[in-house]
């Protein structure tokens, strides 16, 4: 008979993962209305919706780094909460605004931009309050677990979204992204597992622990190349988040409820992806699960613009083409980003994944403004063709890192670094 694994017995961990479910829900939830919002209530246009998503996402470019050290000085747990009070308060606004007709485009990107700031702290500290909640030898069962949640939310969240938004008025869907990032400062505020404080004595100023990070993910084989694969994906990638909207809502003219199903449908490959990945790690081995996986997942996205000129078809191949890559992407993030926290000495853990957050997310603004840019002058399609062209590039060159090589099956000891 299968042991139970330790977390099903920890309220700490069981009250983190309740409160980033229903986070992670609420996310969901706000990005479809967002989108709906910008395109059908405020009619932006394809440069204005790239720079809306560029806001999302700039606050990692700007204050990534330095949010990763301020955070390794700081005590998780109270950074996580006030974070999401702030993305509580600042939600609020948008359906204040429209109740008073006073929303505007400008007004989003306000929002979408302190949001984001509140989201790079919330992050970073989560990030590295999970190995110390939980130990490194549950790291993996951990992320494997929040990762789930996460798929949870992309099939269910986005169904929600597009129900509320046939219900309500779409920045009063908002309410319920608020409720949500309240209920998950609630549930982190009742951990009651002690976090000691960390030490202060003799730390370096702000920009050496800075370089500190960068440094040490530069002088580790296993990090530097993944490190820039990574962050070339995060910037094609954005051609998805960015048309896959404009594709469904204005070249298909379909519906946000649409929208919000077919988001729904698509991430079911995101909960097989979770499921599975312990068994395809095993067979395949990290390193192999990582560049496979990573490829694949974005082979599949080539359905989405394939589907512009199908009509009754483009539906089932946006579902299939949004299954597959969910279920290959899950694997792949969950597995280079366990082998990350694994590796990585606890003192170094808020830079290292500040680094890594800069690498990502502080990609996405550039890769959103690219993409509404050149969306404006070729078009929706066409953009996202050359978008997943360069998203692949990055992929298979995963292949040839030693993140992607490394073989865990002949040598489990290889994931220790020196």
């Amino acid at each position: 008979m299968r042991s139970r694994s330790p977390l099903s017995s920890s309220p700490a961990f069981l009250r983190l993962w309740v409160g980033q479910t229903a986070s992670l829900f609420g996310f969901q939830v706000a990005t479809i209305a967002t989108s709906t919002i910008a395109i059908t209530h405020l009619h932006a246009s394809t440069r204005a919706l790239g720079v809306l998503s560029a806001l999302q996402t700039a606050a990692f470019l700007l204050i990534g780094l330095p949010a990763g050290a301020w955070v390794d000085g700081w005590r998780k747990r109270p950074t996580m909460i006030v974070a999401d009070l702030i993305r509580v308060a600042v939600l609020l606004t948008v359906p204040l605004a429209e109740a008073f007709g006073t929303l505007t485009l400008t007004h989003l990107m306000i929002v979408a931009a302190v949001l984001g700031f509140a989201t790079v702290f919330f992050d970073v500290a989560y990030q590295s309050y999970v190995p110390a909640l939980v130990g490194p030898g549950l790291v993996a069962d951990a992320n494997g677990r929040l990762e789930a949640s996460f798929q949870v939310a992309r099939v269910g969240g986005p169904g929600l979204g597009g129900w509320l938004l046939g219900v309500l008025a779409a920045p009063f869907v908002y309410l319920f992204t608020a409720a949500a990032y309240l209920f998950s400062a609630g549930a982190i505020l009742f951990i009651s597992d002690p976090e000691p404080a960390p030490s202060r004595a003799g730390r370096p100023g702000l920009w050496k622990r800075i370089g500190e990070g960068v440094a040490y993910v530069r002088s580790q084989p296993l990090l530097a190349p993944l490190f820039a694969c990574i962050a070339a994906s995060a910037f094609f990638s954005q051609g998805q988040v960015v048309l896959f909207p404009v594709l469904v809502l204005r070249e298909l003219g379909m519906s946000a409820t649409a929208l919000g199903v077919l988001l729904s449908l698509g991430a079911i490959g995101g909960i097989a992806g979770a499921i599975a990945r312990p068994w395809l790690s095993r067979r395949l081995g990290e390193g192999r699960s990582i560049s496979v996986c990573a490829l694949l997942g974005v082979a599949a996205t080539l359905g989405l613009p394939l589907s512009a000129g199908l009509g009754p078809c483009a539906v089932p191949l946006i579902v299939g083409a949004s299954v597959v890559s969910s279920f290959f992407l899950t694997i792949y993030n969950v597995t280079q980003m366990s082998l990350r926290q694994r590796i990585c000495p606890p003192e170094l853990l808020g830079r290292l994944n500040a680094t890594f957050r800069f690498a990502v997310w502080g990609m996405m603004p550039l890769g959103s403004l690219a993409c509404g840019a050149l969306a404006g002058v070729l078009g929706t399609t066409a953009a996202l063709y050359l978008f997943i062209a360069g998203n692949l590039i990055a992929a298979a060159l995963m292949a040839f890192t030693p993140a992607g090589r490394l073989d865990t099956r002949r040598d489990p000891a290889r994931h220790r670094l020196d």
